[in-house]
């Protein structure tokens, strides 16, 4: 009799222990589903998956993912013009002071991209991921703040920002 309380138990505490763990498995695999292998450790999952365009190998995942992050790059630039309304009130100097800087900062981000393009096609990861993590900057929101000015671009930004996290996580994937 002892050895069959003993079977009940056993089987009732594994039932109890292992029911969460399966729920909680299948919860990640819900997750999971529709993410490229590639971005399983990318912040930002699903943008992650349409940035690497259903890539089969890390080169065409990163090159991906890097293409489509400069893209963004280059139309955060072609909209820098947006700066100027709000910019319009502060001294000539100060206004030339935040234009020169988000100039900079936008075509920085550019050429760091572009760098980053050439080091993945020259297998140099050094490089790569120096140049990917340079091309986070917040040069142009830092002087907006300066001044205190609402960055026009900071929703588009953010998303830059999102996009490069995403290159680093795909890049430094295991």
């Amino acid at each position: 009799m002892a050895s069959k309380k003993f079977n009940y138990f056993s089987l009732l505490f594994l039932t109890l222990v292992a029911l969460p763990i399966a729920q909680s498995t299948t919860m990640e695999a819900r997750k999971s589903t529709g993410v490229n292998q590639f971005c399983t450790t990318a912040s930002h999952k699903e943008l992650c998956t349409k940035m690497v365009n259903d890539a089969t190998n890390m080169h065409d995942a990163t090159q991906n993912a890097i293409l489509a992050t400069l893209d963004l790059a280059k139309k955060i630039h072609f909209m820098s013009h947006l700066i100027e309304p709000a910019i319009a009130t502060l001294e000539p100097i100060s206004q030339e002071s935040v234009r020169s800087t988000c100039k900079d900062n936008f075509e920085n981000t550019i050429d760091d991209l572009e760098t980053s393009l050439q080091a993945l096609k020259d297998n140099d990861q050094g490089t790569l991921l120096t140049h990917l993590s340079a091309s986070i900057s917040s040069d142009c929101e830092d002087a907006l703040k300066q001044f205190g000015v609402d960055n026009p671009l900071g929703k588009i930004t953010v998303h830059l920002a999102k996009e490069v996290d995403n290159c680093l996580a795909v890049v430094q994937q295991i």
